[in-house]
């Protein structure tokens, strides 16, 4: 008989011998486990502050380029100095930009290159702005000017792509973070139920159960269900692990929404993007197939929109897109969506709508658009109507490219009728 065995302990030594290898693995999950929390939820900030950054702050440079650009565009047309007083303060703000976004280290090598090269060519785009300034530009002039300014435009569009693609790898970093955790936390909970269960009674009520609750919020957190909560109230360190726990799955899931925010809303008006538009009317189709329900679908272009970017720049027909797309958004259901279909044209799809009351929505915002007027940077007042089309689901279209086909011949009758109309197909 071995006499060092476990078993020939005395019950009050196995208790005690138990309770301190319980004790020591308990206090190791709840100090570690915090550690790693706060470590985890600061590496997370930072990782989605950057792109969000990035995003931003070349959006910000493609506008303020779109102004100084359009300030040179109508001093040629019209040569006035408070113009060329105005484009000196555009471009001193489009390179402070640029020095900003190249002093930034989270920039990665590929980003530097082409702000670097975007920089080269606002350089000499700077050139050719001082030729239209100082003297009468030829045409050969402005359009060099032109391409520069457009070659400026590829370039940042490109650092769009290395942006997304660092979104990716960072959503692809969090969900390896949850794996992680969720390793971590799994081997910490089974060495401690394996222990409690050794110990004793008492220990398996007042560390098996939190445990397990954790065990469930990492199975979520492992099936992407980020919104579930622990709802442990303990006043110790477990129950700090799972505030800490719960802060960090508030945090993620902002995170995540912001994320798929970026990728289907438009940038510039803050309406959904064509892939959303795509995604949303299928949907809808097959909701109003299933259950026999009305559905229209609107399609909208605003009248005469090139004369706008000619007359009043770039910059006024950016402002005039975002007065119309807030004007269509005051002027629809919470339920309905919103999208620019592509350049000013925008598509409406209207669930459990029929002909009747889309042509009422249509009319609503036509004559809204109608009696509104657009104030530019420089102060001039914009007015501009609208022409829509009108489909519905499925008389004119039972697929969600027919559906949209049909709107659009109908946008073009309305069009050919004269504009600021409303025409069905």
């Amino acid at each position: 008989m071995n006499r060092f065995a476990f078993t020939n302990l005395s019950l009050r030594t196995r208790f005690l011998v138990a309770m301190g290898i319980v004790f020591i693995p308990l206090v190791v999950v709840a100090v570690g486990s915090s550690v790693f929390l706060g470590h985890a939820a600061s590496t997370l900030n930072r990782v989605v502050e950057q792109p969000v950054y990035k995003l931003q702050t070349t959006t910000r440079l493609q506008n303020q380029i779109r102004k100084a650009h359009a300030l040179v565009r109508d001093y040629a047309a019209t040569p006035r100095y408070t113009l060329k007083t105005q484009f000196e303060l555009e471009a001193q703000a489009a390179e402070a930009v640029f020095i900003e976004m190249l002093g930034k280290p989270f920039f990665g090598p590929r980003e530097q290159t082409l702000l670097a090269n975007a920089r080269r060519e606002w350089k000499d785009s700077m050139v050719l702005a001082d030729v239209v300034f100082s003297s009468d530009a030829s045409r050969a002039t402005l359009f060099q000017l032109d391409q520069r300014v457009n070659q400026i435009m590829f370039t940042l569009e490109q650092m769009y792509e290395t942006f997304y693609a660092e979104i990716n790898a960072q959503r692809a970093q969090i969900n390896e973070s949850e794996k992680g955790f969720l390793l971590i936390i799994s081997a910490t909970v089974g060495l401690g139920l394996l222990i409690a269960l050794v110990g004793a009674a008492w220990l398996a009520r007042s560390v098996l159960v939190p445990l397990r609750e954790f065990e469930k919020g990492v199975a979520h957190f492992s099936n992407e269900n980020l919104s579930y909560r622990l709802t442990l109230n303990n006043q110790d360190e477990i129950g700090r692990l799972a505030l800490e726990f719960n802060a960090m799955a508030e945090r993620l899931l902002a995170h995540r929404h912001k994320l798929e925010e970026l990728s289907v809303r438009d940038g510039l008006t803050g309406l959904y993007n064509r892939r959303e538009l795509e995604k949303r009317l299928h949907q809808e189709i097959q909701r109003a197939r299933r259950y026999r329900r009305s559905l229209s679908v609107l399609m909208l272009d605003i009248d005469h929109f090139k004369n706008v970017n000619d007359h009043y720049g770039h910059q006024a027909g950016d402002e005039v897109l975002i007065t119309v797309a807030d004007l269509i958004q005051l002027n629809v259901r919470p339920v309905d969506v919103v999208c620019r279909y592509g350049g000013e044209e925008v598509a409406i799809i209207l669930p459990e709508t029929d002909a009747a009351g889309a042509r009422a929505v249509a009319e609503r915002i036509r004559g809204t658009v109608e009696n509104s007027v657009t104030t530019t940077p420089q102060g001039d007042t914009v007015h501009v109507t609208v022409s829509i089309g009108l489909a519905v689901f499925p008389r004119d279209g039972d697929t969600a490219a027919s559906l949209i086909h049909a709107a659009d011949q109908a946008l073009y009758a309305a069009k050919q009728e004269g504009r600021n109309l409303v025409r069905s197909h």
